[in-house]
């Protein structure tokens, strides 16, 4: 029987459940009733999540919750995700990409594509009772010591890989929609400096004016050097750590969520924002090198990764430049729907600018040109 996918969380009913849980050859009895609770309203707005609460009839028992995942309903909103390809894109990861990583995901117990009638629909494994990450609180040194090790284990695995050349739904850096971001910066600069410009020291500012004009040169730039699939949302909000799974070598599994802005990069576009504000400032700075050599090491060991460290490091002090400007542009075009998001934004803002400060990022301002 052909499933219908899901254009609303309400449709997501026991019949339903029943017949995609028997297509995706799980041997559970039917499911006799399911609840749906929203969840993560008002974080993703591109995006609509419910967790289903199970009861099962006769027979085997599934589980007792699955995470239900649909496009926005908003009629606004949704072209844009369309748009931004987001809602494809992810759904083409967990088919193509997700069983050949080495990293932990969440299982897909179903997974409905229409690209012409533009309808998308996830069934995901609940991974929810591990540990989140919070954004907002930061990292400690062993959990990112952990993340470390799970960005080298993706970028690794597609180092110069032809399957990932062959995957035309994987943009590269410099694609259309990333051109126009340095357009977009251009237009927010002044809103930035109005709303956030008392958080910056007083030279800063007209260094990165300097810089704004230059941003589609260095993607451009950067897009010659797009070797790997990259995450582009590794943030603590998007990470979750299984501590059952923690050992002296390693420390936690760390679970990887949300795969909407998979795209192709160096995989600057992962580390630089992850080291820049997912960290508290002083663990930052008293250990973004050790964890750059932990992320390095990994890749060297897998034969991919920059030549030498020092290339890394280069590499991921110029990104970080890109990742403030960015950052600042988010923070005054985003929703901020609640307390957490305000101060989200702000602490963000105070990290990467410390970063860019503390690493010296403007000194490559100019570089593309030299």
């Amino acid at each position: 029987m052909e499933l219908e996918i899901p254009t609303s969380l309400e449709h997501f009913t026991s019949d339903w459940l029943t017949i995609a849980l028997t297509h995706a050859d799980k041997d559970y009895g039917p499911v006799s009733s399911v609840h749906a609770e929203r969840i993560a309203v008002g974080e993703g707005f591109l995006g609509e999540l419910a967790r289903l609460h199970l009861t099962f009839g006769a027979g085997d028992e599934g589980p007792s919750t699955l995470i239900a995942k649909i496009p926005t309903t908003d009629g606004l909103l949704k072209p844009l995700g369309v748009m931004l390809g987001v809602y494809e894109r992810e759904s083409l990861f967990y088919e193509q990409v997700a069983p050949k990583v080495k990293i932990r995901v969440p299982e897909v117990y179903y997974n409905g594509r229409d690209s012409i009638e533009e309808n998308y629909a996830l069934l995901l494994e609940d991974v929810g009772h591990f540990r989140a990450g919070d954004h907002l609180a930061g990292a400690t040194l062993t959990d990112a010591m952990a993340v470390m090790e799970t960005a080298a284990n993706i970028h690794a695995r597609w180092w110069d890989s032809e399957e990932l050349t062959a995957m035309d739904w994987v943009p590269p850096l410099d694609s259309p929609i990333n051109m126009g971001l340095q357009g977009l910066y251009e237009q927010s600069w002044p809103l930035v400096m109005d709303k956030y410009g008392h958080l910056y020291p007083e030279w800063l500012p007209a260094k990165l004016e300097e810089f704004i004009p230059e941003v589609s040169n260095w993607l451009t730039s950067w897009a010659e050097q797009s070797r790997t699939l990259t995450h582009n949302d590794f943030r603590l909000d998007n990470l979750l750590f299984d501590d059952d799974d923690d050992d002296d070598a390693s420390g936690p599994k760390v679970v990887v969520i949300d795969f909407q802005l998979v795209g192709r990069g160096d995989g600057s576009g992962d580390i630089s924002p992850f080291l820049g504000c997912n960290l508290d400032i002083d663990l930052r700075r008293n250990e973004e090198i050790s964890l750059l050599q932990k992320y390095f090491d990994v890749m060297q060991r897998n034969n991919a990764g920059h030549e030498t460290f020092e290339d890394l490091v280069r590499q991921i002090d110029t990104a970080h430049l890109f990742w403030l400007v960015n950052w600042g542009n988010t923070a005054v075009t985003a929703d901020q729907p609640n307390e957490r998001a305000v101060s989200l934004f702000n602490t963000v803002l105070r990290r990467s600018i410390a970063t860019v400060v503390d690493r010296d990022s403007v000194q490559y301002i100019g570089a593309i040109n030299d």
